[in-house]
């Protein structure tokens, strides 16, 4: 007798299983390459801007880097970076090119190797940024959108004072108006940009919060090092109980639920908004022997 059988029903489910988890596999090896791709460009584009040589992130009397001589302007000049004007020093938070996510991905690169404690950004997120990246339909409810405009799931910060690269980048949740993920490069930590670019979600998601679009508290999950850096822009530790599910991600992952009220008086909710969360209804009664 030969070999050839029809599969039984299990033996068919783990062929389809192993099947599927070939297909995840390839399509990761596939982002990877193309993350690699974006992120070679991008190199060379810093490179032939003067910026990822040996002396950019110094900070001495003359620095010869990029980002050493904006650090150095910064300090000098008592600059206060912000999102609310049109000018050299105003952030603006808006998708990315391929060249411009590439050089993000440059400086991440760059950020894991030469500093101690870096966020691995590049080694163990480029994948799923990559994957962001290349999404075509952006996050959140259509009231969202018709409020404050559709976001991407990615977004790059800029601000013209930094050269055309983003010095930040950040991915949002399916909400379409949280924060899942905010990375500042290494070189521009301590200068008030990334408050500026938390601002910028926290005003939009405030703004859709005014027209019942969303919900008038912000709730974000912050990994334990940025805690100091969320309290600091106002949010606090959320004292609401989580799910089963929720709490057991929280244990592994580390994360702590933190929250800001965005409207003292927000508008009374309609009933019908995505984010509106409906009373639960209590246990309808029934019959029993004992009622008779």
């Amino acid at each position: 007798m030969g070999n050839d059988r029809e599969m039984t029903v299990v033996e068919r489910q783990v062929a389809a299983m192993m099947r599927k988890q070939r297909e995840e596999q390839d399509e990761q090896a596939a982002l990877a390459r193309r993350a690699e791709a974006l992120r070679s460009s991008g190199e060379k584009a810093l490179q032939d801007s003067g910026d990822l040589d040996q002396d950019s992130d110094s900070d001495g009397d003359e620095p010869r880097g990029a980002t050493g001589r904006a650090r150095r302007n910064f300090r000098d000049q008592g600059i206060v970076f912000d999102s609310s004007g049109d000018d050299e020093i105003t952030v603006t938070v808006r998708a990315m090119t391929d060249l411009e996510l590439g050089m993000a991905f440059a400086w991440m690169r760059r950020d894991q190797r030469r500093y101690e404690g870096a966020t691995s950004f590049w080694s163990k997120a480029s994948v799923g940024i990559q994957e962001c990246f290349e999404e075509t339909r952006c996050p959140g409810d259509k009231d969202v959108h018709a409020a404050v405009g559709a976001w991407p799931r990615l977004t790059g910060a800029f601000v013209p004072f930094l050269g055309p690269a983003p010095f930040a980048f950040a991915m949002l949740k399916d909400d379409g108006l949280t924060v899942d993920t905010m990375g500042v490069r290494q070189g521009f930590r301590r200068m008030g940009l990334g408050r500026a670019v938390a601002r910028a979600f926290i005003d939009r998601a405030r703004r859709a919060a005014e027209v019942r679009a969303g919900p008038p508290e912000c709730v974000i999950d912050a990994v334990p090092n940025a805690v100091a850096f969320w309290r600091a822009m106002g949010f606090v530790n959320h004292g609401r109980p989580d799910s089963p599910t929720t709490a057991v991600m929280r244990k592994i992952a580390g994360d702590v639920a933190m929250a800001l009220t965005l409207l003292e008086d927000p508008p009374t909710p309609r009933g019908h908004e995505w984010w509106f969360e409906k009373p639960k209804e209590e246990p309808k009664g029934y019959w029993s022997d004992d009622s008779w």
